[in-house]
């Protein structure tokens, strides 16, 4: 097996929070990376929306799926991941900004993640209310959101959620996803 970064490998998406938000300077730290995300054209169709605030909370935590409820809910700082399409429109039928976002956000993960912070992306809430929640103008659209804090103890999780936090992080074998000239054809590097 090869040997990738350690980081690559630790990372998970943890789901206790101490309920410690990160320092002002990880906090700099994750967005700036973030902004250094590759981006096609160099166009970085994206924006942040940190929530902070008791208020923000209410509005963010509002929209998640009640699944994300259970444990969302309690990261210290969240944020909302927009993108806008008109400033990176589609090119041969493909949402480029997505793919701008998204490898941005992976930056701000790992970074995350090297610092020591539990940070999770998540799917699993409603856009219409994440966008009138916030004020999210016409063309921007919400990408992801995004929690992130010091690391909490998964023992003072339900129950529920201490078997979601203590599942192993497994990956499918190399022959399974990785083809070589042809869609579905074996081979090695």
């Amino acid at each position: 097996m090869a040997e990738i970064h350690p980081v690559l490998r630790s990372r998970t998406s943890g789901i206790a929070f101490s309920g410690k938000p990160p320092t002002s300077e990880q906090l700099e730290t994750m967005l700036e990376a973030f902004r250094w995300g590759p981006s096609s054209a160099n166009k970085q169709p994206w924006r942040i929306l940190v929530v902070r605030s008791p208020e923000a909370h209410k509005k963010f935590d509002d929209a998640l799926s009640d699944n994300n409820k259970k444990w969302a809910t309690e990261a210290p700082v969240k944020m909302v991941i927009i993108g806008n399409p008109e400033e990176q429109p589609p090119r041969f039928g493909q949402d480029r900004w997505l793919l701008d976002v998204g490898l941005a956000l992976e930056n701000m993960l790992i970074q995350g993640c090297e610092l020591g912070l539990t940070a999770h992306a998540m799917a699993g809430w409603d856009e219409e209310k994440v966008r009138a929640n916030f004020d999210i103008p016409d063309p921007y659209r919400v990408a992801a959101l995004f929690g992130v804090g010091e690391p909490g103890k998964v023992e003072d999780l339900s129950e529920e959620m201490q078997a979601k936090a203590n599942r192993p992080s497994v990956r499918k074998l190399p022959e399974e996803i990785f083809f070589f000239d042809e869609f579905g054809a074996p081979g090695k590097p």
